[in-house]
C-alpha cells in the first residue's frame, strides 16, 4: 500500500489547532449565549437519563452499575468509520478491529475472534447471534445521525437481560420520528476506495410520525495482511516458525434500510412499528480461520413495542440469511469449507415499574420468551432453541441518602435448564450529584448452538523434521453436555458531578468459572497414528524436543473448565463547559488474569502458559470536540498496551500484539444556515501500522471527506 504525501494533513493538524482561537473569536461575539449554554450543558450533565442498567428509566447518578453515555452531539463529531471507533474511547471496554468490518468489543476481560460475553441492543432489540455466540457490527441498520445515545454498561446484566450479558451491554437507542423531522443526504468518501452515502426522511403528521433510512457503506480495498512469521512460534517442535497465512483479502459493502412509525395513541400510550434489512459481505475471523461471507448475507427484523407510563411490551424479529466460505480450512473432501447459516429468532417481552410500600419500594419486573430456529450446515443437530426467562428488582429507599437494590433472574433455555441471575447493589448518595455504590452480580453465558452441536472434518498441516509439510484430518465435535459459563462479579464505583465536570471510579473484581474452552481433545498417538504417517509411530509418544507427543491434534472440541479472575479499575473525566465544548479523558488498569483448573500449554518457544488470553495492562484515551456557530473541530489519542492471543487453533499460531497509540482527528464547516455541513474525518492519521489481533489485518490511515445536507 502506498504511503500518502503529508502536507495536506498538516492543514488539517493546523486547522484544528486553530479551532480554539476560533471559537475564541466567536465566542467574543456572544458572551450572554455562551453564559446561557453553560448552564443548560450542565444540566445535561447532571440530568442524562439511561434505561439500559435496570430496564427502567433512571438519572445517571440512580445508576446500580459503571456506565458510559455517548450522547448524539458526541456521536455526530466523534471522527468514527464504525462501532469499534466509538466505543474504543470507553473505558474498561477492549476493541479489536479484525478486518475490514470484523470488530470485537468485550468489557473487563479479553476480548477475542467472535467475542460472545457482551450483550448488543439496539433499542432493547438484541443483534446477539445465539448460533455462534457473536455480534455482526455491520447489522446495525442505522447511520449515526440517528442514534439519540449509546449506553455502555461496564459489568453483568443478566439480572435483567438474562443471558450472555456477561461483561456487559451495549444499547444503541434510536431517535424517535418527532425529533428527526425534515430530510438529510449524506454522501462520503476517501481513502481505501471508500464511498457512503445515506437519505433519512422524517415527517410528523398530529398524532402519527415516521422516518426512513435508506444507506450504503463500501470500503473496496481491504487493510493490509502481515506477512512472514507469526511472534514466537519458531521453536523445536515448531521448525521455522508458523507463517501468517495467505489468503486473498476483502473489503466490505453494506447496504441498509430501516423505517419507524409511531402513534402517540394518548398523552400516556405509544406504538411503535419498525423494521429493517441490512447487508454486508467480507471477512469474518473464528478460531478455525477467516470466513468471506458471501454478498447478499442479511439480517432482516421487524418490531412492535407498546408503552403506558413506565408499562412496556415487545414483540421482534430476527431473520438472519447467510453463507460463508473459509479461505483456510479445508474439508475431508480436500475442499474449502462451506458454511451455510440461518437463523429465526422470534422474542416477545413485557414489563412495568410500580412504586408501593409508602413510595419506598421502586419494584421493576418483566418477562420473556424466545423461540429459535436455525439451519447450520456444520452443525447438523442444532434445530432449535426455546428460552424463557422472568425477572424482579426492587429498589428500596433506606432513607434520604441510602437506597439499596435487590433483584434476580430465573431463566430456562435448551439445554442447560435453569439459570439463576441474582444482584445487589446498596448505594449511598453523599450529595444529589454524589453517589457511592457496593454491588454484587451473577451473570452467565449460554452455550451456542456451535458449541453444542459443531459437526465436520479439517485438514490440517504441519512441517515434520527430514519430512516438510505433511496433511492430516483433524475432527472438530461440539458437546451438548456443556453448562452455562458463570461470572461472579464485585465492584465498588462513585460518580460525582461538580458543576459541568463528572468523575468516575469503579474497581471490580470478576471470577468466571466453567469457561467454554475450544481445545484439542484427542491427540495422534502410536496407537492412533494419522493416515498415511511418514515417520516411526513411537515418535508421536515422545515427548519434545525429540519428538511430537500432544502436538498433532486428532479432535477438537469443547469443555467447561477452570475459573479466570479478572481484576482491574477504571477512572474517568468529562467536562462540558458548555454545549459547544466537550472534553474527556480515561484509564483503564486490567491486570493479567488469574487462571486456575486449566492445564498450561508448551509454545513452541518453550514458554510455558495458561491457554487464555492476556488483555492489555493499560489503556488510557484523551479527547474533546468543539461544535459551534460556524466549524466543529474533534480529536482523540487512543493508547492500548501489548497484549497476547490464544484464540486460534493451537499454540502453534498464538502470538502477541504490540501496543499501539491512534490519532483520530475530524473538522468542519456549517454553512447556508447550518442546512450544509462539509467535514473531513480521519482514524489513525499518523499512519501507525497497528494490528489488534495476532490474525487481524494491519489497520493504517483512513481519511474521509463527507458532505451533509439538511432541509
Amino acid at each position: 500500500m502506498c504511503r500518502r504525501s503529508i502536507p495536506f494533513w498538516l492543514c488539517l493538524v493546523l486547522l484544528l489547532c486553530a479551532g480554539p482561537l476560533l471559537a475564541q473569536q466567536a465566542a467574543s461575539q456572544s458572551g450572554d449565549e455562551d453564559d446561557a449554554a453553560a448552564e443548560e450543558a450542565e444540566e445535561v450533565v447532571s440530568d442524562t437519563i439511561v434505561v439500559t442498567a435496570s430496564r427502567t428509566e433512571q438519572r445517571i447518578h440512580e445508576v446500580p452499575a459503571a456506565i458510559t453515555v455517548l450522547d448524539s452531539t458526541a456521536l455526530e463529531h466523534i471522527p468514527a468509520d464504525n462501532f469499534g471507533d466509538f466505543l474504543r474511547n470507553v473505558p474498561g471496554l477492549n476493541v479489536s478491529q479484525m478486518t475490514t468490518r470484523d470488530i470485537a468489543i468485550t468489557g473487563r476481560s479479553a476480548t477475542f475472534s467472535l467475542a460472545d460475553s457482551e450483550l448488543v441492543l439496539m433499542d432493547n432489540r438484541t443483534l446477539y447471534l445465539d448460533f455462534f455466540g457473536f455480534v455482526m457490527w455491520d447489522f446495525f441498520p442505522v447511520d449515526p445521525q440517528e442514534i439519540k445515545q449509546l449506553e455502555v454498561v461496564r459489568g453483568p446484566g443478566s439480572a435483567v437481560w438474562g443471558a450472555n450479558a456477561v461483561n456487559g451491554v451495549i444499547n444503541l437507542i434510536t431517535k424517535p420520528p418527532r425529533e428527526m423531522e425534515g430530510t438529510s443526504i449524506t454522501f462520503g468518501g476517501g481513502e481505501l476506495d471508500t464511498i457512503y452515502g445515506s437519505v433519512t426522511h422524517a415527517g410528523v403528521a398530529d398524532k402519527l410520525s415516521y422516518k426512513l433510512t435508506a444507506a450504503y457503506y463500501q470500503q473496496d480495498e481491504p487493510y493490509e495482511r502481515p506477512t512472514g512469521t507469526i511472534p514466537g512460534t519458531e521453536g523445536p517442535t515448531n521448525p521455522g516458525g508458523t507463517p501468517y497465512p495467505e489468503y486473498e483479502n476483502q473489503g466490505t459493502k453494506q447496504p441498509k434500510f430501516n423505517f419507524r412509525v409511531d402513534y402517540d395513541q394518548n398523552e400516556q400510550a405509544l406504538w411503535s412499528f419498525s423494521g429493517g434489512y441490512s447487508g454486508t459481505d467480507g471477512i469474518l475471523y473464528s478460531g478455525i480461520g477467516p470466513f468471506d461471507i458471501d454478498t447478499g448475507t442479511s439480517m432482516t427484523f421487524g418490531k412492535v413495542d407498546w408503552t403506558r407510563k413506565a408499562i412496556w411490551a415487545r414483540f421482534y424479529v430476527n431473520l438472519l440469511d447467510g453463507e460463508a466460505v473459509n479461505l483456510l480450512t479445508r474439508g475431508i473432501d480436500g475442499q474449502p469449507l462451506q458454511f451455510a447459516f440461518d437463523s429465526n429468532t422470534y422474542h416477545i417481552e413485557a414489563g412495568n415499574t410500580s412504586v408501593v410500600g409508602r413510595d419506598r419500594h421502586i419494584l421493576t419486573y418483566g418477562a420473556s420468551a424466545r423461540q429459535n430456529n436455525f439451519d447450520l450446515s456444520i452443525a447438523p443437530d442444532a434445530d432449535e432453541r426455546q428460552e424463557f426467562g422472568v425477572f424482579l428488582q426492587d429498589e428500596i429507599l433506606l432513607g434520604e441518602k441510602w437506597r439499596w437494590l435487590i433483584g434476580a433472574r430465573w431463566d430456562d433455555i435448551d439445554p442447560i435448564g435453569s439459570v439463576v441471575s441474582p444482584r445487589t447493589t446498596l448505594m449511598f448518595n453523599a450529595t444529589p450529584q454524589q453517589t457511592f455504590r457496593l454491588s454484587y452480580n451473577r451473570a452467565f453465558k449460554a452455550p451456542s448452538m456451535i458449541n453444542n452441536f459443531l459437526e465436520i472434518v479439517l485438514v490440517n498441516q504441519v512441517t515434520l523434521p527430514m519430512v516438510g509439510p505433511y496433511v492430516f484430518p483433524t475432527l472438530a465435535l461440539g458437546n451438548p453436555d456443556l453448562v452455562e459459563e458463570r461470572l461472579d462479579a464485585y465492584e465498588f464505583g462513585w460518580v460525582g458531578t461538580f458543576g459541568k465536570a463528572t468523575a468516575t471510579i469503579s474497581v471490580y473484581r470478576n471470577e468466571t468459572k466453567d469457561d467454554i474452552d475450544f481445545f484439542p481433545a484427542v491427540f495422534y498417538s502410536s496407537q492412533n497414528p494419522p493416515p498415511g504417517w511418514p515417520l516411526p509411530p513411537p515418535i508421536l509418544d515422545v515427548p519434545p524436543p525429540f519428538g511430537l507427543k500432544d502436538t498433532l491434534p486428532a479432535a477438537f472440541s469443547y469443555r467447561n473448565v477452570g475459573e479466570v479472575i479478572d481484576k482491574g479499575a477504571e477512572l474517568s473525566l468529562q467536562y462540558r463547559p458548555s454545549l459547544a465544548w466537550s472534553a474527556f479523558v480515561n484509564y483503564s488498569y486490567q491486570d493479567r488474569s488469574d487462571v486456575k483448573g486449566v492445564e498450561p500449554v508448551l509454545l513452541p518457544s518453550g514458554e510455558i502458559v495458561d491457554p487464555v488470553n492476556i488483555p492489555p495492562k493499560n489503556r488510557f484515551n484523551i479527547g474533546g470536540f468543539y461544535s459551534g456557530a460556524l466549524f466543529f473541530v474533534n480529536g482523540n489519542v487512543n493508547y492500548v498496551d501489548e497484549a497476547f492471543w490464544t484464540d486460534v487453533l493451537d499454540s502453534r499460531f498464538w502470538g502477541p500484539t504490540d501496543s499501539y497509540f491512534m490519532v483520530n482527528l475530524g473538522a468542519g464547516v456549517y454553512l447556508a444556515d447550518d442546512h450544509l455541513t462539509l467535514s473531513v474525518r480521519g482514524q489513525n492519521v499518523l499512519d501507525e501500522d497497528i494490528q489488534q489481533h495476532v490474525m487481524g489485518d494491519i489497520i493504517s490511515r483512513k481519511i474521509t471527506a463527507q458532505i451533509l445536507y439538511r432541509f
